[in-house]
């Protein structure tokens, strides 16, 4: 349990050694849960419910949840903490972008960047595909809730959101010049810090990983058919 702490168990007590990508990269086991998932959906698109179920429950949710939440999400507080480097105080809000969510961009910011988190880089399935899924499955096994701990572990991981590169509060734009696809524990592990206060690269100074991956969305249409 690392919160309440001081230092998280998850980083080295060594700063030189901490990734300079991202807040905190992600467990190596968690792209076998995304494939095991992948399966699970496949089963739902061809009618076995059962099957797909089954595959669900095999998936290593609580150990996911458990991670996001003691380390993944608390990560940049604790770098924040080992630099020491002071806060800089918020913008009035009178001087921030009037546009906060970043909804109107986030699908175009997922495309552009491959679907996938642009610190860390591991693969994101669509929010799209996920919320879909979610409805047409109807199970308490794979649940997106009010909290953290209602929340199937496979969302806590995979679920992209567009980032603020530079925090909004500090003056950073809503647009796509400084947004890009995040991981939610690399989107939560910056919090409100800035990238040099937590010691990781501007991830504009670096391409997107463009290889196929589409965040799943080649399978919407299937889980939609078979919701009907």
């Amino acid at each position: 349990m690392c919160r309440g702490r001081s230092s998280c168990s998850e980083l080295s007590a060594n700063t030189d050694l901490w990734d300079k990508q991202c807040p905190l990269p992600p467990l190596s086991w968690f792209a076998v849960e995304l494939d095991l998932f992948q399966v699970a959906m496949s089963h739902f698109i061809v009618g076995n419910k059962d099957a797909c179920i089954n595959s669900l429950s095999e998936v290593r949710s609580e150990e996911m949840q458990d991670w996001f939440i003691e380390h993944g999400q608390m990560s940049g507080r604790f770098r924040n903490l080992g630099l020491g480097v002071p806060e800089p105080a918020p913008l009035d809000e009178s001087l921030r972008d009037p546009l906060r969510a970043p909804k109107r961009y986030e699908q175009a910011v997922f495309k552009r960047d491959g679907f996938r988190c642009r610190y860390c880089g591991i693969k994101m399935v669509s929010n799209i595909v996920l919320n879909t899924f979610i409805k047409a499955l109807n199970s308490p096994l794979f649940h997106k809730g009010a909290r953290n701990l209602d929340t199937h572990g496979i969302i806590h991981i995979f679920n992209p959101v567009a980032d603020h590169v530079i925090p909004w509060n500090l003056g950073g734009r809503t647009s796509p010049d400084n947004l890009v696809t995040s991981c939610g524990a690399c989107n939560y592990g910056k919090d409100r810090y800035t990238i040099e206060q937590i010691g990781i690269e501007n991830p504009f100074d670096r391409p997107p990983i463009i290889d196929g991956w589409d965040g799943l969305t080649s399978m919407l249409q299937g889980i939609k058919e078979a919701e009907v």
